[in-house]
């Protein structure tokens, strides 16, 4: 998950220079529910799968969240400053988790992971309902 904050800095350059808002609900809720039934299924994945989904939803939030700051006014430091905020939060859940070897506190990142999962269901019925 160490790509993923390096794929958000690319996304977000690229982002800023679309000109334009790019918003696409659907797509990101769906990453959202995902990231969250994968963590709830407890799954060792192989890690070119891993790397893969980093990448592309680092890049694909990255754009987004790009976009948005241009249209608001930001720029490239702006993008940096919620990079470094990025990759700092990413580092600090990451070794939260991996350090974890009681069997309870794996149960309790599950269970984080299926709540994750049933806001993603809850974003994609606030999308579908219009």
């Amino acid at each position: 998950m160490k790509k993923r904050p390096a794929a958000w800095l690319v996304g977000g350059l690229l982002g800023l220079q679309i000109g334009r808002e790019v918003s696409l609900p659907v797509v990101n809720t769906l990453s959202f529910l995902v990231v969250g039934i994968l963590v709830s299924a407890d799954r060792k994945l192989p890690l070119w799968l891993v790397a893969g989904m980093a990448l592309v939803l680092g890049m694909l939030h990255g754009v987004l969240n790009g976009s948005a700051i241009e249209q608001a006014g930001g720029g490239a430091l702006s993008l940096m400053g919620i990079a470094t905020a990025v990759f700092m939060l990413v580092a600090i859940v990451a070794a939260l988790v991996v350090s974890l070897r009681a069997a309870w506190a794996r149960v309790a990142v599950r269970v984080a992971g299926s709540w994750i999962a049933a806001i993603g269901l809850l974003m994609l019925g606030w999308v579908y309902r219009g």
